[in-house]
């Protein structure tokens, strides 16, 4: 097959750029979140509980900047991509207080720029800030990559706007689904994880299928460079209104 030329990439924060440091199946628990969705879900309730679900979900946030740290091998991969020319952006389910917390706390190359956070609405794993980020970059879609740590949040979103993505698995807890007790494509068993604290089957299917997993961000950029020609955009990145 051809190969296809990248141009961009695009990254979650908490548990990828940043090490897991967020207690999300305690956060459900405290919200009392039923779905799949915790942001999504409180945005229906009564003002009184939404307002209460989003003061523990602060909460929590705020608690978590204390031991925020930027994950291994972060930054040299970020210095990678820098050194290709490719832009960097960034999305996450968090605040935009808290990623100014990390560009000035955890991260000590450039900005990542766009940097969207929960303000920018639908969340992931609605494909429309990652196809935002393409738009403000000029690039289509399938020049650019996707990293996170999330195969509900993040692989959903790369895949429905039509990325790259890369399912960042530190823990060696996921594997490719086949069907239903076979065993799956590397033999293992079915069994259940968390993901952003919610319990779910550790065999990937259908729109949570990544196409590549990796096991440190230290296997992102030779993954890439095996597979993919890594161009700067032909035109200039312009710079976004806000970071």
């Amino acid at each position: 097959m051809e190969r296809r030329t990248l141009r961009g990439v695009i990254f979650d924060m908490d548990g990828t750029l940043t090490v897991p440091n967020h207690d999300f199946a305690e956060m459900y628990r405290r919200v009392g979140c039923k779905t799949r969705d915790i942001l999504t879900e409180i945005e229906s309730w009564p003002e009184t509980e939404r307002k209460r679900a989003n003061d523990i979900i602060h909460e929590m946030e705020t608690e978590a900047l204390a031991t925020m740290k930027a994950m291994p091998g972060a930054e040299k991969l970020g210095a990678f991509l820098d050194s290709k020319g490719l832009p960097r952006g960034l999305v996450t389910r968090n605040v935009q207080a808290s990623v100014a917390h990390f560009h000035a706390n955890a991260w000590t190359l450039p900005p990542f720029a766009p940097a969207l956070a929960r303000e920018f609405k639908p969340y992931k794993p609605a494909p429309d800030a990652l196809l935002h980020i393409c738009a403000q970059w000029n690039l289509p879609p399938n020049q650019i990559v996707m990293i996170g740590d999330s195969a509900k949040d993040d692989v959903v979103s790369g895949n429905r706007a039509g990325c790259v993505t890369v399912l960042l698995d530190t823990e060696g807890k996921w594997r490719i689904g086949g069907e239903e007790g076979d065993g799956g494509t590397d033999g293992t068993e079915d069994g259940d994880t968390e993901d952003n604290g919610l319990t779910v089957t550790n065999a990937l299917t259908g729109e949570m299928v990544p196409h590549f997993i990796v096991n440190s961000l230290d296997e992102v950029a030779p993954t890439l460079r095996a597979h993919f020609d890594l161009a700067a955009p032909d035109n200039k990145v312009p710079e976004p209104a806000s970071a």
